[in-house]
């Protein structure tokens, strides 16, 4: 059944097992020696819980060493089953819990559960003690219940290691009594260095200085035999929930606590989500933007500049600049800092057909300007579109259904240039779709504009295509086209700026307005920031703190399931599903007690969580934060190194 073959252990580079052959076949088993001989090194070699040795275990003519993880559950669940000298149990568990958590891995159902377990507590005697936590139990009772677990599962190979170690003499006979039993269905292999235990019946075997011999063998050893019905060991979601609320149960304070301590950093981390830790800097963007208007995220690239006045004809003075902004308007209309792009051009005098009438338009003798978009769009920069005044709609009593996908003409007037003078040139514009309605209101203090709030009629935006009709028309160039661009972000103002001067234009715009915004901004920013930081650190660090501790408390118990045929996958859907019960009991507490939370957080922080949806917002939070938990802990308890977490023998 089981063969060994040249095993060689080294620790540090020191043999303590020096080219070891045994074979195994069945009935009851010693293998005896002094403490430090290598015994339960020799034992987590033969239960596949330790691979890191020279030569080869053989399980029925399989090296356990070519075990895949599935194979090794496998193992672990149908063909070895464990007993230690300190028991091993899951002390915050019933009696019967602590061997349910094993069956539970076959998915029976809860009366065939109930059955089995009934069974083999009837057999050994403990059927009184079902309800017991094992916690309360004599050590005698304990050991029993730890071959229970063993047995439950029906395992080809019971291992025990040190079984008696920890029992009085008269309870050793007594536990002996029934590995005996058991010897008589299954192997039986117990590590021990007590020599009185072994009987005449059994085989016994001296392992000393790293090296064994055959001290005993019986007359007759019955063969063992093979399992018939291999269970492939699979912890499913409803057995993960069953087992998860019983560890509630039984680990109520701790888990009372960790869900308390889910809750207050999930608080925290509200405080960031819901804009409680508000952000200074987006606030006083937002206050300013406003009370300038969006007009502030504006700049233009003109073609000329008249006595600081964009557009020959609209101001009287001298030529001061003329610049090719062509290459510019290319790279710009793609940029995704730019909420929209479009060409300027004015008209004078302007009469708008609509529907078959005629209406004019004040005259502003300025370059068009906008507030924002109150209906519609903006014009494409393709295809025959205008966007109208707000102002000029309200004059004619109409509404923005009335006008939006309307088609319109205007009659107007621009300046030809040509000749190095102006000299008005009479046009007709046909065949224009209304497709946006604008808030022209500013109110600006710049060399550009007065400083008194002002709303335009005539600021009419049009497509690139009519533009280009209108400069056409006018015999100006029709390549190089004056042109504003708004920001989507105020803080892309002055990195664009400075893109610009670096080819050598000139825009236009409210720049020291901008800078010094900016710079209260970044003070802002920076003290929000740092509140940010170190509330959203607080809750995180004292979130994996709590995940860790619990860890490090249940990391006997997760090896113990490890080595019962919980695989990898099966550990952390138990962890993740445990967190979720802790993050519903964290959601439900949240919800009750925030009103107290928020009042001693506005007390103490100066800070309250207020608005819509935070109910739902707190409830993700505590969900991504628990389920984090456990994924965190389902990670480290499924990859643990059971050796190291389970067995305390001698080497």
């Amino acid at each position: 059944m089981l063969v060994l073959r040249d095993i060689v252990k080294k620790f540090n580079g020191i043999k303590v097992i020096k080219n070891l052959n045994l074979e195994i076949k069945g009935g009851l088993n010693f293998i005896v020696g002094p403490s430090g001989s290598g015994k339960s090194t020799l034992l987590k070699i033969m239960g596949g819980i330790d691979r890191d040795y020279e030569g080869e275990v053989f399980f029925r003519d399989r090296s356990i060493k070519s075990f895949r993880k599935s194979q090794l559950d496998s193992y672990y669940y149908n063909s070895v089953g464990f007993i230690f000298q300190n028991f091993k149990l899951i002390d915050h568990l019933s009696v019967e819990d602590n061997i349910k958590s094993i069956l539970e891995l076959e998915n029976i159902d809860e009366n065939e559960m109930n059955k089995r377990v009934h069974n083999i507590l009837k057999r050994l005697g403990l059927e009184k003690f079902a309800k017991k936590k094992v916690s309360i139990l004599s050590g005698g009772q304990k050991q029993r219940v730890a071959i229970a677990r063993a047995l439950v599962k029906d395992p080809e190979i019971i291992i025990a290691d040190e079984p008696t170690g920890a029992l009085d003499k008269k309870t050793s006979n007594m536990i002996m009594d029934v590995l005996k039993k058991i010897a008589k269905e299954r192997t039986v292999i117990i590590v021990t260095h007590d020599k009185s235990l072994v009987t005449e019946d059994s085989n016994c075997f001296l392992l000393k200085d790293g090296v064994i011999e055959r001290i005993n063998e019986p007359l007759k050893t019955k063969v063992s035999k093979e399992k018939k019905k291999i269970i492939k060991p699979n912890l499913t979601t409803k057995m993960a929930m069953k087992q998860g609320i019983k560890n509630l149960k039984g680990l109520f304070l701790k888990f009372v606590l960790t869900g308390l301590i889910l809750m207050i950093s999930s608080y925290f981390l509200l405080l960031n989500f819901s804009g409680t830790v508000v952000d200074k800097n987006s606030e006083i963007l937002n206050k300013l933007i406003s009370e300038r208007g969006d007009n502030l995220r504006d700049l233009d690239l003109v073609t000329n500049m008249v006595s600081g006045v964009s557009d020959k004809g609209e101001k009287g003075g001298s030529l001061d600049i003329e610049q090719d902004v062509s290459k510019a308007f290319d790279r710009f209309k793609n940029d995704k800092r730019v909420e929209f792009i479009i060409p300027i051009v004015s008209m004078q005098d302007m009469k708008v057909k609509l529907d078959g009438k005629e209406y004019d338009v004040l005259n502003s003798n300025t370059v068009p300007v906008v507030n924002n978009v109150v209906a519609g769009r903006m014009p494409n920069l393709g295809g025959r579109e205008v966007a109208i005044s707000k102002k000029f709609m309200e004059k004619l009593n109409l509404n923005s259904e009335d006008v939006l996908g309307k088609v319109i003409s205007i009659d107007g007037g621009s300046f030809d240039w040509s000749s190095g003078s102006p000299k008005e040139v009479k046009m007709e514009i046909n065949n224009l779709k209304v497709v946006g309605i604008l808030d022209t209101k500013y109110s600006v203090d710049s060399k550009l504009y007065s400083d008194q709030e002002m709303e335009l009629e005539d600021s009419f935006l049009y497509s690139l295509d009519v533009v280009k009709e209108i400069k056409n028309k006018s015999n100006s160039n029709t390549d190089n086209l004056s042109f504003r661009i708004r920001v989507k972000e105020i803080k892309d103002i002055m990195p664009i700026v400075e893109e610009l001067e670096k080819e050598g234009l000139t825009p236009i715009g409210e720049f020291e307005t901008v800078k010094d915004i900016l710079k209260i901004s970044d003070v802002s920013k920076d003290q929000t920031d740092s509140v940010s930081v170190i509330i959203s650190s607080i809750a995180i660090i004292v979130t994996i703190l709590i995940t860790f501790i619990n860890v490090y408390i249940r990391k006997s118990e997760f090896a113990i399931l490890r080595i019962n045929g919980y695989s990898k996958r099966s550990v952390s859907k138990l962890c993740i599903v445990e967190y979720i019960i802790i993050s519903i009991f964290a959601t439900i507490s949240l919800i009750v007690l925030f009103p107290f939370i928020n009042s001693i957080s506005k007390s103490i922080f100066a800070m309250e969580i207020t608005g819509e949806n935070i109910g739902v917002l707190g409830a993700l939070i505590v969900t991504a934060l628990g389920l984090s938990m456990g994924i965190i802990s389902g990670s480290i308890l499924a990859n643990l190194k059971i050796e190291k977490n389970l067995l305390v023998g001698d080497r």
